[in-house]
């Protein structure tokens, strides 16, 4: 005889519940979404945002709960974020108070997130989660700023705006030595048949000898040694072709050149020249698949940590240059395997140099930083270092340490892509004042190079100069058809895309 009260209670309990939730649905229409930064920005590899929420009093009954959830969607691709803090518990909400909340999230960054959408939608549910109803989506914010994605990684520019990425080991230089196919041995030699020291202290320098680094690196160790100075006068000094790498070349360019064809075209077998004649051949070649050809032969013939390392260089620019996925992957994993084989004859830091490019071309930027590091611990060349705190600088730039990015650059050497990367360290950091000297020491570097005047009209979008944007986005265009297609979606020029005169430009 008890049922149908309890019946009546329930019903009445439920629809009860049931309109405190439509309550809220209907209330939070009034709701103030904000978030920061608009549009959203890359930081490093991350993008970062933080979203406040304020509801307006009285919204809640303390059966009702209102959640709010962001998603980002790109691509094919939607990333829904845990938004514990967007929270908010009708039971512990005073009537008088004015519900508000803020939460910060942060999202690695992928490629497509440019043209991506911020949208957040909220659900209203009771406390035994019988009842749920969710509010339509909000759109919070529209693309993804991507200024980070401007760092070049390669050295030089060639023809058509193509980067020179890699590190050759040069055919001269008292960094090369060792780096050929007799190695040490010369050295090695000289030192078993000499007297001035014992059998024990030979063996330690051997040792140190076949271990890695160049030979400038080795040379700092042996200064330790308190038999260096002889050492030196009666060793070292003495080593035939120490700066010069190899032995003189006796052929003509020309006859180097005729035999090398051969060579390219599986005509003749690589001794016809020698060692020497084809580095010489491979060094001065201008195409590159050609020159990956006489690198490959050169291995064959003359297996070096010169010839394997050279290689590898040729494999990363074609792999620089393909479009093909499949062709690009193959490029590099040969590339990775030359480099491998040079780093097993002994550790160097031309090799390590290359293995730390593929890391970051992977887009592995904080290991890459670390290989770059340990890679520039192998040499005390001035020249070869200063290669390495370049793109120590570079990968700073793509982990989000804009601070440490000019620290390295400004210790690299001042060519055109070193001094567009530093302006663009400046730029994110927000230090207008150097990134516009950087990026103007740029233009008179190559004044045919569209970056920096793109880095230009970066600075002057955000001061709001626009007579300088104009001129600087004018000429950086011209100059390069990708930046001429990356302006116009480009969302730090967002400001100026109804604008006449930005549409000229690209008329």
């Amino acid at each position: 005889m008890f049922k149908q009260p309890i019946y009546n209670f329930l019903f009445v309990l439920l629809l009860f519940s049931s309109c405190s939730i439509q309550q809220v649905i209907k209330k939070v229409e009034n709701q103030k979404i904000s978030v920061s930064p608009v549009p959203l920005e890359r930081y490093g590899d991350s993008v970062k945002f933080e979203i406040k929420v304020e509801l307006p009093r009285q919204v809640f009954h303390k059966n009702a709960n209102y959640r709010l959830v962001p998603e980002f969607y790109f691509g094919n691709q939607t990333k829904v974020f845990e938004a514990e803090g967007l929270v908010f518990e009708g039971a512990k909400i005073e009537p008088s108070v004015t519900p508000s909340k803020r939460q910060s999230f942060a999202m690695r960054f992928e490629d497509g997130m440019e043209s991506g959408t911020l949208e957040m939608y909220g659900l209203a549910y009771s406390n035994r989660g019988w009842f749920k109803k969710r509010t339509r989506s909000y759109v919070l914010a529209r693309g993804v700023k991507n200024s980070p994605s401007l760092t070049q990684l390669g050295q030089i520019y060639e023809t058509g705006n193509i980067a020179r990425i890699g590190l050759y080991v040069p055919r001269e230089g008292i960094e090369t030595y060792g780096m050929f196919l007799e190695g040490w041995e010369p050295l090695i030699s000289a030192l078993r048949s000499y007297s001035g020291l014992g059998y024990d202290e030979k063996a330690e320098i051997i040792d140190l000898i076949q271990g890695r680094g160049d030979f400038t690196f080795k040379e700092r160790q042996l200064q330790q040694n308190p038999n260096y100075a002889a050492l030196r006068r009666d060793i070292i000094l003495a080593i035939p072709n120490l700066t010069s790498g190899l032995t003189a070349i006796q052929k003509t360019p020309m006859e180097i050149s005729v035999l090398a064809h051969h060579i390219i075209n599986n005509n003749a077998v690589p001794q016809v020249l020698t060692e020497q004649e084809l580095a010489y051949a491979a060094e001065n070649e201008p195409r590159i698949m050609q020159k990956n050809k006489l690198y490959f032969a050169m291995v064959k013939g003359y297996p070096s940590v010169f010839s394997w390392n050279n290689l590898g260089v040729t494999y990363l620019n074609l792999y620089h240059r393909e479009v093909d996925r499949s062709k690009k992957l193959g490029h590099l994993n040969a590339a990775r395997d030359a480099f491998d084989n040079s780093n097993a004859i002994f550790q160097n830091p031309f090799a390590s140099f290359n293995q730390a490019l593929i890391t970051a071309l992977l887009g592995n930027y904080l290991d890459s930083y670390q290989e770059f590091f340990i890679s520039m611990s192998l040499t005390q060349s001035e020249g070869i270092r200063m290669l390495h705190q370049a793109k120590l600088g570079a990968v700073s730039i793509l982990n989000g340490d804009y601070r440490l990015a000019a620290m390295h650059l400004n210790q690299s050497e001042r060519d055109q892509v070193n001094l567009f990367n530093r302006g663009l360290a400046y730029l994110m950091m927000q230090d207008y004042y150097n990134a516009l000297i950087s990026f103007e020491d740029c233009a008179v570097k190559d004044i045919e190079n569209g970056y920096p005047f793109y880095g230009l009209a970066l600075i002057a979008a955000r001061n709001g100069e626009d007579d300088r944007f104009f001129e600087n986005l004018q000429k950086a265009t011209e100059k390069n058809e990708y930046l001429k297609q990356r302006a116009m979606v480009d969302l730090e020029f967002l400001f100026y895309r109804q604008e006449d005169r930005f549409k000229e430009i690209f008329r």
